[in-house]
């Protein structure tokens, strides 16, 4: 199944590719040496870790939770505390608990679980998927920041579910937001194809839909970049991801049937997934409106201590919908001489519209400001270019052709969604989301993160974003 232009799984070769790329930064420094997607690569395990430089005679903390996983008829964990065990490996379990609403998330008190068991000679593995991954790797990094120690972290992944596994980058709650930390990559990921095929089907889903955010993240960046609101872009993202959304399409059915062949190129689509961000070192580009949308959906079920919706899942439905906003705004926008007064708002006005829109979730006002930390950076570069936004505008076809490119149509991931069986409307999320609560979240996500998406333009350019709501939310815009 040759779907990949890069090949993660190819060692070496596969580093020595990337590295000409454009964008690929000189000195990179590159952690992550060894990623292994192959039939019983669980036996390997001993091997791999020995390679990352842990030790059989020193503990090995394995980090994980009390979720039950199964790989064909054995029960995953004691199957592989066993391998490790027979393997003479002095075996610590770390055990990460879950909260009232019965869920382990990325939070400083889980992280400092793992950090106060952590030594020097000591090593790690994470089993468990993208929660656990990016616990186990923070913790890593902080033990060594504050010890000067290194510490041989190797993932074991568990499911086909989010990017975490390659990236080093940890999105973690703080003051009730999720913010993205810097952190570091594993040494090692150990992807099991018999695992993932055994994995809940709708974690394997997720994780196409957590891809599917390319769709539109790649078109949000170019839009920053194009009005001189983010000058880290690179092409290295989209040239190493390759051709995703017609590999998606042709991938889709193979991975419905569970098919192993398709579950090693989807890990490796999501081990590239990670990559990406992480060589360009931010999350942005494949992080944009669809992921501070389903931010905030989080944040408000976190607020209500419910249990949050399935990430991958999530995402993919504020990806669908930013889809069709992309194709209503590319045919619809057409940039004329604006009220200079209402397209650069004063700092306090925008402070207390971040305020009122966050109030709900928390009245101590500490959520709001979190937001408005990372936030206000956003209206000051844009009040930076006013004199220049114009001008910038003027050359709209041009940066609408680039756009389009960019942006892939809502039918493109529509059929990849009904290929892997994903929902394709908040309410047909699990657990749902209301039409109520969606259209919140649409209205308020630009003001929680610094990036600039197209929400950020819609309000800038004075659109009508109640009235796209209703548009993109209305009866049959998002029929099967």
């Amino acid at each position: 199944m040759d779907l990949l232009t890069y090949d993660p799984g190819e060692g070496p070769c596969f580093w020595e590719a990337i590295r000409s790329l454009p964008g690929y930064a000189p000195g990179e420094v590159i952690r992550l040496r060894q990623m292994v997607f192959e039939s019983d690569a669980v036996l390997r395990l001993p091997e791999v870790l020995a390679a990352a430089g842990a030790r059989s005679d020193s503990p090995l903390l394995v980090v994980m939770d009390t979720t039950a996983m199964r790989r064909g008829r054995d029960d995953l964990k004691p199957f592989v505390r066993a391998i490790l065990g027979r393997a003479g490996w002095a075996v610590e379990p770390q055990i990460a608990n879950p909260d009232a609403a019965g869920q382990v998330h990325t939070e400083l008190e889980q992280i400092g679980q793992v950090q106060s068991r952590l030594s020097a000679g000591c090593a790690v593995l994470a089993l468990g998927s993208g929660t656990i991954t990016d616990i186990a790797k923070h913790a890593c990094h902080r033990f060594e920041e504050a010890s000067g120690f290194a510490v041989p972290l190797v993932v074991y992944q568990t499911a086909n579910s989010v990017s975490a596994y390659t990236s080093n980058m940890a999105p973690t709650f703080v003051d009730g937001v999720k913010r993205t930390l810097p952190s570091r990559y594993p040494d090692a990921l150990v992807c099991d194809l018999e695992t993932l095929r055994d994995a809940p089907y709708t974690m394997t889903a997720a994780g196409v839909g957590d891809l599917l955010a390319a769709g539109v993240s790649f078109a949000d960046w170019y839009l920053a970049h194009s009005l001189g609101l983010d000058a880290t872009h690179t092409p290295l993202a989209e040239t190493l991801m390759g051709p995703l959304d017609r590999t998606l399409l042709e991938l889709a059915a193979g991975v419905r049937a569970r098919d192993l062949a398709a579950m090693g190129v989807l890990a490796k689509l999501i081990a590239l997934a990670g990559l990406a961000m992480s060589l360009s070192h931010a999350t942005t580009p494949l992080w944009g409106f669809e992921h501070v949308f389903s931010h905030v959906l989080d944040m408000a079920a976190e607020a209500r201590h419910e249990p949050l919706g399935m990430h991958g899942a999530q995402v993919a439905v504020a990806a669908l919908h930013t889809a069709d906003a992309y194709e209503i705004f590319l045919r619809e926008f057409e940039p004329v001489e604006f009220d200079r007064a209402g397209s650069f708002p004063d700092p306090d006005r925008m402070r207390t519209r971040v305020k009122d829109a966050f109030a709900s979730i928390d009245a101590s006002g500490r959520v709001a400001e979190e937001c408005w930390t990372d936030y206000s950076v956003r209206p000051e570069a844009w009040r930076r270019e006013a004199a220049r936004i114009p001008g910038r505008l003027a050359d709209w076809q041009a940066i609408r052709t680039e756009l389009a490119r960019r942006a892939w149509p809502a039918e493109t991931m529509r059929q990849v969604m009904r290929g892997v069986g994903l929902p394709q409307t908040f309410r047909e999320l699990a657990p749902p989301i209301s039409e109520a609560e969606a259209r919140k979240a649409f209205l308020t996500a630009h003001w929680i993160r610094r990036r600039f998406t197209l929400g950020d333009l819609l309000l800038f350019m004075g659109w009508d974003r109640e009235a796209l709501w209703t548009r993109l939310s209305g009866a049959g815009a998002h029929a099967a």
